[in-house]
């Protein structure tokens, strides 16, 4: 399973900072799901996280498909949950 790197570059403390994270997601993986899960692994990839709501209306899909959609992502350890109640955001594993 090939992995793609994203590079994230940071200034703390007048340094520049490189952090490189992978994806568990082969393009494979990415074929099992649906166009919407698609379409919100590349929005974190650009935008790094993403709520319920806004996830409803990227995808022209209720928040309860959006609550169903995550539950599956984060159940194959694509996307994490974060935060609580009404601040709860999603970034990818």
């Amino acid at each position: 399973m090939s992995r793609k790197v994203r590079a994230i570059y940071e200034e703390v403390s007048g340094s520049l900072v490189v952090t490189l994270k992978k994806y568990r997601i082969s393009e494979e993986g990415l074929k099992k799901l649906n166009e919407r899960q698609r379409k919100v692994i590349e929005h974190l990839k650009v935008y790094k996280r993403i709520s319920r709501s806004e996830y409803a209306k990227l995808t022209d899909c209720s928040e309860r498909t959006a609550f169903r959609d995550f539950g599956e992502l984060m159940k194959n350890k694509i996307v994490i949950r974060k935060g609580k109640s009404k601040k709860t955001y999603y970034e990818l594993a």
